[in-house]
Order: structure tokens, then sequence, then C-alpha cells
């Protein structure tokens, strides 16, 4: 069986992976080599755990672990803002609050609506960040 972590991290994925979107767009995943084409629209995902909170007193007890799961939107650059925009709409609405994801023995849970943050021009991508908060009490 796969360590908590790597569940948790398979959760999100899994999720993430199941995402529709018209058209279909390619997704840099960590530590995998992709090579962003500046004509082309995509999402680049990141997995950030933060810290572990013990909140009940036997040591065999669950632990709450909370993390962001960042899905940045890329949109190439001389289209209306607003293409952004939906796609970093329709990446938060793919992850509702109450959400429960699962993989293995962990439960995964949505604790607020993604936040969809103000974009950023970089050379050739109109990025617009999108985090998701979660938390596991394994």
């Amino acid at each position: 069986m796969p360590s908590i972590e790597t569940q948790i991290w398979l959760a999100l994925k899994g999720r993430v992976q199941a995402l529709v979107l018209s058209p279909t767009l390619p997704i840099a995943w960590p530590n995998e080599t992709y090579i962003p084409s500046p004509t082309q629209n995509y999402l680049r995902v990141t997995h950030v755990p933060n810290v572990n909170r013990r909140l009940f007193i036997g040591s065999t007890e669950p632990h709450q672990r909370i993390g962001l799961l960042q899905v940045d939107v890329f949109a190439k650059k001389n289209q209306d803002a607003s293409v952004a925009a939906e796609i970093a709409g329709q990446v938060a609405a793919w992850f509702p609050t109450d959400l429960r994801l699962t993989y293995g023995t962990v439960a995964v849970r949505i604790t607020k609506a993604p936040d969809v943050a103000q974009a950023i021009a970089d050379d050739t991508h109109w990025l617009v960040p999108t985090s998701v908060e979660y938390e596991c009490f394994a």
C-alpha cells in the first residue's frame, strides 16, 4: 500500500486527470518533462502539502494533513483574457467545496471553493493561478 502522502497525491491527480475541457488541454505534471508551446493553452499542476496537525491525544490517532493543489492555467497571449478566466473557472468548478476524493485507504476533502487569482503575463502566456485547498485525516 502506498504511503499516506502518495495516496493524497494520487487522489488529487486522479481528479485532475478526469477533468474534461473542450478543447482538451495538455497538462504539465510535477517532475515530468513538458515543453510548452507558445501557441497552445495548457495546465500546470503543482502539489503543495502543508504542515500536519496533531488534533488528538492518542499516538495512533489520525493527523490532519492540509495542503494546496495548484492548477495554473496558461492561455496563449493575444487572445481575450476571458479565455483564461473561463478555463480557470471550469477548473475551480471541478473541485467543489466538500468534494471527497479517495485513493486506497485515504479520503481527501476539498475544504472551500478554489481561489482563482489575478492573471500574470509572462513572455508567451497569460497565467491564471487556481488554488484548491484540501484536508485529509490519516
